[in-house]
């Protein structure tokens, strides 16, 4: 439930980052989500079941945390990092 959210919320932000640097506002929108969704499934399949094994042995909080929510973080930067990376090519 909080992945989506913070997927709509990403596409909120690269959709007002697109009208105000003359972008089509949707597509930019939806590259966002992608962005955020390819990261975080990234993350779940490659980093995920490691720290999850890890945290079923140790019965950490911390790391039972990370591995439920991980995810939204990693995909929130990276949205942020291709965001402002492909709005300094347009300056």
């Amino acid at each position: 439930m909080l992945g989506i959210v913070a997927a709509i919320l990403v596409a909120v932000w690269f959709f007002n980052t697109a009208q105000r640097s003359g972008r089509p506002p949707v597509s930019w929108a939806l590259s966002g989500v992608v962005v955020y969704f390819l990261a975080a499934l990234l993350w779940s399949l490659i980093v995920t079941p490691g720290i999850k094994d890890v945290a079923t042995h140790t019965l950490s909080g911390v790391l039972i945390f990370i591995v439920r929510y991980a995810y939204i973080g990693i995909g929130l930067i990276a949205a942020a990092i291709v965001n402002i990376w492909l709005n300094k090519t347009k300056a």
